[in-house]
């Protein structure tokens, strides 16, 4: 039997089948709208990477907003794949989605998009991991004139919210195996890894911002 892959971003396999329900239990339906908050202002024809995607939810608001022209749909855990591929057996009608297992390094050296949507992924990782390996690559699959929109959870000076992220880290830790042991300090390293934000909108009293950013040296 072939050893599954470890990535820096754990593996979700054993939490997929319960991380819909306890996403609801905890934030209710608010997750699912901050990644829906800047969807208009993408625009339509484009060519998108979602990674870490999960079970798949936004793939429905995104093929019918932005229509875009193809789909790439990039998870590491094979069970959350198979769900969100189960949704798109279900609407067909839909569009069409390329689903591959896998991170940022199954992408091939020719791949690039015009979109690329990274949706509560950046949380799982160490500073370290992001500016070395994970940031370079997705900047790299990035078009010159494309936009990168993260949606993704940021440090605020409320106790409350910082115990609940030391919470959800801790859970999933101990469940998936993720690396970081508290939330990076994204937007800096988004900033240094050479691209500019235009657009944020918040979300879940402020614990939650979705952002549009794109490469600084695009005039």
């Amino acid at each position: 039997m072939r050893a599954q892959p470890q990535y820096p971003g754990g593996n979700f396999d054993w939490v997929a089948p319960l991380y819909d329900a306890l996403s609801f239990f905890v934030f209710g339906r608010s997750l699912q709208r901050a990644q829906t908050l800047l969807l208009g202002e993408l625009q339509p024809g484009a060519s998108i990477l979602i990674v870490g995607g999960g079970t798949g939810f936004l793939l429905e608001p995104i093929l019918t907003q932005c229509q875009p022209s193809q789909v790439l749909y990039l998870e590491t855990s094979a069970r959350m794949l198979a769900q969100a591929s189960g949704r798109m057996f279900q609407k067909p009608i839909l569009g069409s989605v390329e689903f591959r297992l896998g991170d940022e390094t199954a992408l091939r050296p020719d791949e690039r998009f015009d979109v690329i949507i990274t949706p509560f992924v950046l949380d799982l990782f160490t500073e370290q991991t992001l500016a070395q390996r994970m940031l370079p690559r997705l900047r790299q699959a990035l078009n010159p004139d494309g936009h990168w929109l993260v949606t993704d959870f940021v440090r605020t000076d409320k106790w409350t919210h910082q115990a609940l992220l030391w919470l959800m880290i801790t859970f999933f830790r101990l469940t998936a195996g993720i690396e970081t042991r508290q939330l990076a300090n994204w937007p800096r390293l988004l900033r240094k890894a050479g691209l500019i934000r235009l657009e944020s909108r918040s979300a879940v009293g402020g614990m939650v911002v979705s952002e549009i950013w794109r490469l600084a040296t695009v005039s």
